[in-house]
């Protein structure tokens, strides 16, 4: 299959990089595909985690392509945690729109436009347009919306200025991120405002939506910092939610600066791929000898990278009935990379056993707490 090849750091551009971890043929998308999509064309590919030895930042050496990746949207399902964090970025968002007459907004891969949604709230706002080339639904048909079925690259070109530029976990997507960010310089944009997650804290605490083939490089916060006083863009605010995300509210500075130069984390971060990897042996041992045990129905929750890294480090699935999701759109689908097909977690009420394999990152209180309420008597297994 085609694939695209990095060989060269995506910060200093030169190739002196480590190898440090390879899991063999990792499925290439993390969606739920209908059952109309036979698992024999499901593609895969080695995820091999390379690290600078000039800055530590972690990157994949190989990655799918988008067209691949990609195959539908999986960012339709928005709980307590996402919507919060939209509420606080819609707030930010507007002390900025009140310092304009009828301010122009761009958004970068807006998804599911519940973030655009926010913000339109704001009858200010005179145009709002999305770069979003896989919006899956609309949370918003405001007639000031423009959507872009395209992504925004540093050859995308703009017949106006807008007054800010938005985006909410895309950093960690795109293809290079310094390339990126000079875009949105280029775009003479007076604000940029945007939402990353806390790849430092979340890949720490072993999250496995930290690394992997969407978020092909550890885009953490000391090189976004420098990328963003390298392109002119001053840090006006700095917010951290919960081990989720941080916000960064930044405006364009015309006065020239002198450039930093990146840190050298590379024993650090290495040190933090080590420790995912002697984890993720152990808490899937550990669960195989759950199942090994368990007599009752099994289940595993989430249509997602979540399911995929577990049973890439040899989580057993003969005796999982299925997978569990709380997106209609992903319901009666089957996982990509897998034979497991999506199912709501109210399938779980009134079965007094049945057990739940969680491992959902900054979201697993949230889903916790709905396993219980949907089913006292749950064992969930975490």
């Amino acid at each position: 299959m085609e694939y695209n090849l990095r060989e060269f750091s995506i910060l200093t551009g030169k190739k002196n990089l480590e190898s440090i971890l390879s899991l063999k043929n990792f499925p290439v998308s993390m969606a739920c595909v209908s059952q109309n999509h036979n698992y024999v064309n499901d593609k895969y590919l080695d995820m091999e985690f390379q690290i600078c030895k000039d800055t530590g930042i972690i990157q994949l050496k190989k990655y799918p392509l988008f067209s691949d990746m990609y195959i539908t949207a999986h960012n339709s399902s928005f709980g307590k945690v996402w919507n919060t964090l939209f509420d606080i970025m819609a707030e930010k968002i507007f002390k900025i729109t009140n310092k304009f007459n009828n301010p122009k907004i761009l958004e970068i891969g807006g998804g599911a436009l519940l973030l655009a949604s926010k913000i339109l709230k704001d009858l200010n706002v005179k145009s709002y347009d999305v770069y979003e080339k896989n919006c899956s639904k609309k949370f918003t048909n405001d007639k000031r919306l423009t959507l872009i079925d395209n992504y925004f690259t540093d050859d995308t070109k703009l017949n106006y200025e807008p007054d800010i530029v938005i985006h909410s976990h895309v950093l960690e997507h795109v293809w290079h991120p310094v390339d990126f960010i000079s875009a949105i310089k280029n775009s003479k944009c007076k604000y940029h405002c945007f939402i990353v997650p806390n790849l430092q804290v979340t890949f720490e605490k072993k999250y496995t939506n930290s690394q992997n083939f969407e978020h092909n490089f550890f885009i953490a916060e000391s090189y976004i910092d420098v990328i963003l006083h390298n392109n002119n863009f001053e840090i006006m605010e700095k917010e951290y939610y919960l081990d989720h995300s941080i916000i960064y509210i930044t405006k364009y500075n015309e006065n020239p600066v002198i450039e930093k130069p990146f840190p050298n984390l590379y024993s650090k971060n290495k040190q933090l791929v080590l420790n995912f990897t002697q984890y993720h042996d152990k808490i899937v041992a550990d669960f195989n000898s759950k199942i090994e045990k368990y007599d009752g129905e099994i289940y595993l929750f989430g249509g997602h990278i979540f399911s995929q890294f577990l049973i890439m480090f040899g989580l057993k699935t003969d005796k999982i009935k299925c997978i569990l999701d709380n997106s209609k759109e992903k319901n009666k689908c089957r996982l990509y990379g897998t034979r497991l097909t999506i199912e709501f977690p109210e399938i779980i009420k009134d079965n007094k056993n049945c057990a739940v394999i969680l491992k959902t990152a900054s979201y697993q209180d949230e889903i916790k707490k709905q396993l219980y309420e949907l089913n006292k008597d749950v064992n969930i297994f975490e």
